[in-house]
């Protein structure tokens, strides 16, 4: 399973569930499926919580950038605090390839430079 995967799927926690029921502890179903200890753990602690291995809804609206023009704004907007954000839309677009509008990039830019300001302990 490669690390970037964060959700389980309904089969792959179906066999968790299984293996355990079968008699085999954490570490044997882990190293058996190529998973941390952790996820089996979890996985069948919320199995026997819900009675369900179905993968629950998430909140909230889902990302539309990867992390790569995550990070790239994240340094332009670190690296020259006094670049507009339109500019920094055009220039991730550029890159990127995807649309990013200078509203988004508005709250998105104040949050990480204020971030940095506490980070930094100058705020005051």
């Amino acid at each position: 399973m490669a690390p970037d995967d964060k959700e389980l799927s309904t089969d792959l926690k179906k066999r968790i569930v299984a293996l355990q029921k079968d008699g085999l502890g954490y570490k044997k179903i882990a190293k058996t499926l190529k998973l941390s200890c952790s996820t089996v753990r979890k996985t069948i602690q919320r199995f026997y919580r819900t009675g369900s291995t179905k993968n629950r809804t998430r909140h909230g609206r889902p990302k539309k950038l990867s992390a790569g023009p995550q990070h790239h704004i994240q340094r332009l907007s670190l690296g020259n605090r006094c670049m507009s954000a339109a500019s920094i839309a055009a220039e991730v677009e550029g890159v990127g390839g995807q649309p990013v509008s200078a509203q988004t990039l508005r709250h998105h830019c104040i949050k990480l430079v204020c971030m940095a300001v506490v980070l930094e302990g100058s705020l005051f």
